[in-house]
């Protein structure tokens, strides 16, 4: 599958136009664009991207895509086969264990640091946010869900204040978590995901760094569980060339 055959509810989200800048802009914003639409799945799992229709569709060159690509086959949400054309990955259990471990890592200190650092507007977001990702999973809003998650984790890394341990989170957070919270295990589990996050919350804002360490293992623990089960009932219809540990 080509990017010009998005789905049909997304088809009309990416008609756009880069405007005409540096190549390094234009690179930037077809990197924005890609994430956006291999994360909503607007560019399905295993579909390979055309360069030159990708360009054409938006309007540059070949090389700011080319570059783009790049970015994203650094960061596992493509890949590149013999033929050197790109496909959107798919996760294999040894991904998930991987990039469970590593934010486990990234959390357990970004978590502890804002502890240290947050301000009380800090605070009152990341306990708002928690309260809105508790309402959305009441009401199974999966997309609404994910907004408030990712202002929720933002939130925190911006009140810890290391921006390069940030990106190495978010690189790594939305590469598992397309699958998940699109997935039948992760709309069952928006509610106990939620109350998670909560927990979280108010470690944080009470500054107890032994429930912090509890908290964000034990959710971390569980994504690990439910990215397991949506790997492996994938494994039929993409292959599985790697065992869970």
């Amino acid at each position: 599958m080509s990017t010009t055959k998005l789905n049909s509810k997304a088809r009309d989200k990416f008609k756009v136009k880069l405007d005409t800048r540096t190549s390094e802009s234009l690179s930037d914003d077809a990197y924005e664009w890609l994430i956006a639409a291999i994360t909503s799945f607007a560019i399905p799992t295993n579909s390979q991207i055309s360069e030159n229709k990708l360009a054409t569709e938006l309007g540059v060159s070949r090389t700011p895509v080319r570059e783009a690509l790049k970015r994203l086959e650094n960061e596992g949400l493509v890949k590149r086969g013999e033929a050197g054309r790109f496909t959107v990955a798919m996760l294999t259990a040894k991904d998930v264990d991987e990039a469970i471990d590593l934010l486990i890592l990234c959390d357990s200190y970004m978590f502890a640091r804002a502890a240290e650092k947050i301000d009380n507007a800090g605070a009152v977001m990341l306990k708002q946010s928690a309260q809105q990702m508790q309402a959305c999973a009441d009401r199974a809003d999966v997309e609404e869900w994910s907004k408030y998650d990712k202002i929720f984790h933002e939130t925190i890394m911006r009140a810890a204040g290391n921006e390069m341990i940030a990106e190495v989170s978010r690189i790594t957070r939305r590469r598992i978590q397309r699958f998940w919270a699109r997935s039948v295990m992760g709309a069952r589990d928006l509610i106990s995901c939620s109350t998670e996050h909560t927990e979280i919350a108010h470690s944080i804002i009470g500054k107890d760094f032994i429930a912090i360490k509890r908290s964000a293992e034990a959710h971390l623990g569980h994504l690990r569980i439910n990215m397991h089960e949506i790997v492996e009932s994938m494994a039929p219809f993409f292959g599985s060339t790697t065992t869970r540990r």
